[in-house]
């Protein structure tokens, strides 16, 4: 037996392809390393197996996964040296605000190896080694700005004549309060999986694992990560610890398209990713002194959940509709009290008054104007509910709201979506000025974004005239203003 782990241990390290004058954990040859360094997506194979997001982010980091908003499914293919394979795919699925669970699978394996002794001699066949892991993990919110996770993984291994199977543990948590600095920590085999190949045979025990990250965002869409691993930290572990550095960074040079690349110790690597709406298509090579390992994947998403604004106007409006269903016990109420026809007809005007700016103010403008109906029966000179009537039958209203939804989605960087809105808005109001700053502002940003100066100037100057006073369009018209004189003419002229 111990020639056979000598083989696979020979096998393991010439697979990975980590170096003899780095640390420890790039060696190679530690039971379960495939679930340590090597990276479930195409997307962190492209920056140097940093943790990305996505549905398999538990594979580093188990908390990561309550950044996720929608249900994802990955899946993603490596080729390796001498014929090896690593495939991983996992499901993510959101049960609420930042609860995530996850399923996933991950396996790395060789067939048709050349079987050869601890001298060397060959010629005596061949052999396989087949690795994999299940896992399930969970997500959830601890405090306002801290997540939480963990991670069950059943672990199999099949060398040759021999398998075995064992579970471990895997633990996480993220820190979220300023998005341009995460940090975040994982503990890797908290309960350590730990495998024996014969009756009475030394166990091999995977080493508890400490991995730190920190993602920034020194440049808007550029996202960088610097990825820490603290390897061997079980009491019991043979070798020394060690501490392997990995860097990675994305650029998003359009929605659809995101340049990738990394470095650690081990190797380069870049990729690219291409956005086709609800599905992602990524790939990535890695440049080892060895050769060079190719990985594509792919994530499908659906079901995408509400923002936390979105999720609170739901609730307002379900408080409303209750709120409408109690009105005629109460007004039923009244009535039983012995008040006179005067003082209920003021108490139900009252009453429906402060109902329908209630349905004003969460944008529900049908129910609104039933309520202001129901007044002008009660008293059809009633000045306030006509002129909200007016404001609701006129569409300043809901051109309000087409404007608060753009500044929503001018706010989030979304500009075509905001330009969609703030263009209804000025359609239902054209005298809405702040709509037509923004509308002016949003055109501004997408010329800059394209590199024309001259036009992103020229909206800039009109946003100028109708606020002077704004900082965002005086800082922008001034940082236009010194392209121009740098000589960045832009496509306008």
């Amino acid at each position: 037996m111990n020639s056979v782990r000598g083989r696979i241990t020979l096998l393991l390290s010439f697979l990975f392809c980590f170096r003899a004058s780095s640390s420890a954990v790039i060696d190679g040859g530690y039971p379960g390393e495939y679930l340590l360094l090597y990276a479930p997506s195409a997307r962190s194979m492209a920056m140097a197996a940093v943790p990305a997001s996505g549905a398999s982010s538990s594979f580093f980091n188990p908390s990561h996964l309550s950044g996720l908003r929608s249900k994802e499914l990955s899946f993603m293919r490596s080729s390796l040296l001498s014929g090896g394979v690593y495939t991983a795919s996992f499901l993510a699925y959101p049960l609420s605000e930042r609860r995530v669970v996850s399923i996933g699978f991950v396996s790395c394996g060789i067939e048709g190896a050349e079987w050869v002794d601890e001298s060397g001699i060959g010629n005596r066949g061949t052999f396989f080694d087949r690795n994999s892991a299940y896992s399930a993990a969970y997500s959830l919110p601890a405090s306002r700005h801290m997540d939480i996770g963990a991670a069950l993984k059943v672990v199999t291994q099949d060398i040759h004549l021999y398998s075995d199977q064992s579970f471990g543990l895997d633990l996480g948590m993220r820190y979220i309060r300023n998005r341009k600095i995460i940090p975040s920590l994982s503990l890797q085999n908290v309960i350590a999986p730990s495998m024996t190949f014969r009756t009475g045979g030394e166990a091999d025990e995977f080493p508890m694992t400490a991995r730190f990250s920190l993602e920034t965002k020194p440049l808007r869409g550029l996202d960088f990560t610097i990825d820490a691993v603290f390897e061997n930290l079980s009491p019991a572990a043979d070798e020394q610890s060690c501490l392997f550095l990995a860097a990675g960074a994305e650029y998003s040079v359009k929605e659809a398209l995101r340049l990738r690349a990394g470095y650690n110790q081990s190797f380069f690597s870049a990729g690219f990713g291409i956005s086709m709406g609800r599905t992602d298509f990524d790939w990535a090579v890695q440049i080892r002194d060895e050769g060079n390992y190719f990985s594509a994947g792919i994530s499908i998403k659906w079901g995408m959940m509400p923002q936390l604004w979105q999720k609170r106007l739901t609730d307002r409006e379900n408080f409303l509709n209750d709120f409408s269903k109690n009105l005629e016990i109460e007004k039923a109420y009244t009535i039983q009290k012995g008040r006179t026809v005067d003082d209920i007809m003021a108490e139900a005007v009252k009453t429906r008054y402060a109902a329908a700016k209630r349905y004003v103010k969460n944008h529900e403008y049908r129910r609104a104007m039933e309520e202001v109906n129901a007044i002008l029966k009660l008293e059809p000179h009633n000045e306030s509910a006509a002129k909200l009537k007016d404001d609701i039958s006129s569409g300043r209203l809901k051109a309000d709201l087409q404007y608060a939804l753009a500044a929503q989605y001018y706010k989030n960087e979304a500009y075509k979506s905001a330009l969609k809105r703030v263009k209804k808005a000025i359609r239902l109001n054209r005298d809405h000025g702040e709509a037509k700053f923004l509308h002016s502002m949003i055109n501004a940003r997408i010329f800059i974004d394209r590199g024309d100066y001259y036009q992103a100037k020229e909206h800039l100057l009109e946003a100028f005239k109708m606020y002077p006073d704004d900082s965002e369009c005086v800082t922008l018209l001034k940082g236009v203003n010194d392209l121009l004189k740098a000589g960045q003419t832009g496509k306008g002229r």
